[in-house]
């Protein structure tokens, strides 16, 4: 069927009304006369979720899911990426559309490839192809290897953030392949090995972690789970890495391009330069309040960081200063320390990251 286009939510309603059997609406959240929450309790009222997923999408942030949750399937905010919307679409019209979705934007390729360095152990041709593709799509790349030796070889040669690791291959299966890098390698030098296996059982997961792997996904592989997994990893801190190597964190493209649109690649420049000359002492004022106990300076200088923060897209380390915020406002300090501790360590990776931003050349 083909795309049908409207206006104004009356005549939305109206084709809906008629019987027209659409697979999926999307809905702006601004138009005139009824906003898209009206429009799809109306909807909502006359269609379930199972017969018409309902796609929203807003420039307001997300909404809470007490208000979306039992009407919308999923939510993207603008400015859309065409992948973004083609994936969402297709995850939807695929999985059905009971039940809101959180829906990972796809990272930007280039910044995505510097973040994780990544091997694919996987004896089947087939698979690597299918893992390889979902890979791309999420902008990464990884070498292969197509059983445990070969991976093994491969760490020895060079070192990787994360292996892909097949479950059931030849000369040496997944497991057997991870216990020797658990025992070669040390935790702080060690890829981090997500599984990769068509045996979904509880007993087949437990044998992966007791293995020594760090996480699972099942086979078939679908992208979201395996984006998810790939965001839980982080790069090593101390492999060697290269003199073009650059730790980076994943900035949210939709925030950046806000503040391009705003006045160009200048303008993004001057919000980074302000936001490197600022947090320094921001983040020195977070340690030294706490240990003072001063709370409403503590809350202050965590507002400032998160508002910042979430402006440039720093999706982790604006939700770990809005965490500090909302316990200081309340007054409960317990594991504020480790709070603090983890945002002094997400800064870093974040100003190398926004650095190598401010200094790329306009395309």
């Amino acid at each position: 069927m083909e795309p049908v286009a409207v206006e104004l939510p009356a005549a939305a309603l109206e084709l809906i009304e008629q019987g027209e059997p659409f697979d999926i609406a999307v809905l702006d959240m601004m138009m005139p006369d009824m906003d898209g929450l009206a429009l799809a309790g109306e909807i909502r009222s006359r269609r379930s979720a199972q017969e018409l997923p309902l796609l929203l999408l807003t420039s307001l942030g997300r909404l809470p899911q007490s208000q979306s949750s039992s009407v919308f399937s999923a939510q993207l905010a603008k400015p859309l990426k065409a992948s973004q919307l083609y994936n969402t679409l297709l995850h939807l019209l695929t999985a059905g559309g009971a039940g809101e979705e959180e829906v990972e934007p796809v990272t930007d390729g280039k910044r995505a490839r510097s973040v994780l360095r990544i091997l694919l152990a996987e004896d089947n041709a087939m698979n690597q192809k299918v893992a390889l593709r979902l890979l791309e799509r999420h902008g990464y790349s990884a070498d292969v290897a197509e059983n445990g030796l070969e991976a093994i070889e491969a760490l020895e040669r060079q070192p990787y953030d994360v292996v892909l690791m097949d479950v059931q291959m030849p000369q040496l299966d997944g497991l057997d392949a991870t216990r020797r890098i658990c025992e070669r390698w040390p935790a702080e030098s060690r890829p981090h090995i997500i599984a990769m296996t068509a045996n979904a059982l509880p007993e087949d997961r437990e044998a992966c972690f007791a293995a020594g792997m760090n996480d699972y996904v099942a086979k078939p592989i679908r992208a979201e789970e395996l984006a998810a997994a790939l965001k839980r990893a982080k790069p090593l801190k101390n492999g060697d890495v290269g003199s073009d190597r650059v730790e980076y964190v994943n900035l949210d493209d939709g925030a950046l391009q806000s503040l391009r649109d705003l006045g160009g690649d200048d303008f993004l420049a001057e919000v980074i330069d302000a936001f490197l000359a600022d947090a320094p002492e921001l983040i020195a004022t977070l340690r030294r309040s706490l240990d003072e106990q001063g709370t409403e300076e503590l809350r202050r200088a965590a507002h400032t960081l998160k508002s910042n923060g979430a402006t440039l897209g720093a999706g982790e380390f604006a939700e770990l200063c809005r965490t500090l915020e909302q316990r200081a406002k309340a007054g409960e300090l317990d594991g504020a320390s480790q709070l603090v501790e983890q945002i002094e360590q997400e800064y870093g990776p974040l100003r190398d990251a926004l650095t190598a931003l401010r200094s790329e050349p306009v395309s």
